[in-house]
């Protein structure tokens, strides 16, 4: 009888990211709370959850290009160009906060459609193109910038970035984390948009001759992605109480770290939302505890390329065990119906 449900409780963590993510968190948190230095503390947690909450959102803005098959290399570019865009103008121009942030992520979803335009119009690679512009977006920003920083920030926007919720251990910040990322699953697997969205990653060939408008589904997708590199750099904005240039440098591992190892395949056709809240706040937990061993920065670098490297691999091994089943479920399948798409979940 133990052996049965240990069997069931092992293929269950198989067949589930989430599953397997939760448990990893908790052996990682209690190896912490022994050996660390105040990992349970208020302050670190604190911490742990306003990082968690940043990076989660920069690995749905890579997420919401994964999901097509493509890949946005320009994620932290068109992030520090909303940061300084918006900075200036709530700081030396005087617009009120709010609008300096919605013409903020409006820029950042206009950068994400333009880098897909180009994509679309010139036939190369989402690579090429995306690591392109993410070049030229940078560029701009510092001539426009000058690389001054801007750090004069209306008290709301700061206060917002460090205020906690509900107790001293939680950052505000996880509430536009966890709201964004409900907004996504919406999408995803409510939605007409979504399910084509999701028919573009899966046989983008067949989406096309189902009727489904592909080109526009992947300007769509773009530009998603640029609004919530925008609402991720406006997050770090307030967290740390300045607009800098440097924001955005490291933020392309964590971005293909988070939706992978949730469960999203790089080759699109499927997503796993609540997967990449988890890995977000698994990854930003290893970080943490590392800082509260007093590891050097390097070695946690190092630590956090291994988790993308496993979860890579992970993936990959993955899909082969689902391309050798006979029978294979599927939990959000496409189906084409005339010129409509339609996901059964």
């Amino acid at each position: 009888m133990q052996t049965k449900v240990r069997d069931r409780f092992r293929r269950a963590l198989g067949r589930s990211n989430s599953a397997g993510l939760v448990l990893l968190t908790v052996i990682t948190w209690s190896v912490y709370a022994v050996l660390g230095n105040g990992f349970l503390s208020s302050f670190n947690l604190f911490t742990l959850s306003q990082v968690a909450a940043g990076t989660a959102v920069i690995g749905l803005a890579q997420l919401a290009v994964v999901v097509t098959g493509r890949m946005n290399l320009a994620v932290g570019a068109i992030g520090v160009g909303v940061v300084m865009l918006t900075g200036w103008l709530m700081g030396p121009v005087g617009v009120p906060p709010l609008v300096a942030i919605l013409i903020g992520l409006v820029a950042g979803g206009a950068a994400g459609a333009l880098m897909a335009w180009l994509e679309l119009s010139t036939g190369l690679n989402s690579f090429i193109v995306t690591l392109a512009m993410g070049s030229v977006y940078t560029g701009l920003m510092l001539i426009l910038s000058k690389g001054v920083s801007v750090s004069v920030l209306p008290p709301a926007v700061t206060a917002f970035g460090s205020r906690s919720l509900l107790s001293p251990y939680l950052s505000f910040l996880v509430i536009p984390a966890v709201v964004l990322a409900g907004v996504l699953w919406y999408l995803y697997q409510r939605t007409s948009v979504g399910w084509k969205i999701l028919a573009v990653g899966g046989n983008e060939t067949a989406a096309r001759l189902g009727g489904v408008r592909t080109g526009r589904m992947v300007v769509v997708s773009f530009a998603i992605s640029g609004v919530l590199c925008g609402v991720a750099a406006v997050m770090e904005m307030s967290r740390v109480a300045a607009a800098l240039p440097s924001l955005g440098t490291t933020w392309l591992m964590a971005s293909f770290i988070v939706p992978v190892l949730g469960g999203t395949p790089l080759k699109g056709g499927s997503v796993s939302v609540g997967g990449a809240l988890l890995a977000a706040v698994f990854v930003e937990s290893i970080t943490s505890g590392l800082v509260s061993l007093s590891v050097a920065p390097y070695w946690q670098s190092l630590a956090v390329a291994l988790v993308l490297l496993v979860a890579v691999v992970a993936d990959e091994a993955r899909r082969r065990r689902q391309r050798r089943r006979p029978h294979v479920e599927v939990s959000e399948p496409v189906e084409m119906e005339g010129s409509h798409v339609r996901a059964t979940v």
